[in-house]
């Protein structure tokens, strides 16, 4: 399906993130993230066999010893290689630390072909 679009400019950062569903975790490497998603490189050999196209999770980003915070997500993609979630809910509080991570780009977007 080739549909086009804008989404949220995705923004490349170095950081860890641990992905939790169902009792089982993975640890990716962050490749990008953007005011509604965040696109994941699986980096740990155990993986979550389980995790399928519109599963939660919950995702605690590491950017740094004294910045980091979690949001819950849902699966929009997964394979061997990469994780795709679009972020489903960030409390209150959590916003501020996404906002400040993803700075002037919080607002912009880009056009896209999915």
């Amino acid at each position: 399906m080739n549909e086009e679009g804008v989404r949220f400019a995705r923004k490349k950062i170095i950081a860890s993130c641990l992905v939790l569903h169902r009792g089982h975790s993975l640890i990716a490497e962050v490749k990008n993230i953007s005011a509604s998603g965040i696109l994941l490189k699986k980096i740990s050999e155990d993986h979550i066999e389980t995790l399928n196209k519109g599963d939660s999770c919950i995702l605690e980003i590491v950017v740094n010893q004294s910045f980091n915070f979690d949001v819950t997500a849902q699966v929009i993609r997964s394979d061997e290689k990469e994780l795709a979630l679009h972020f489903t809910v960030i409390e209150d509080a959590k916003q501020q630390a996404l906002w400040q991570l993803l700075g002037d780009q919080v607002h912009e977007v880009e056009p896209y072909q999915g």
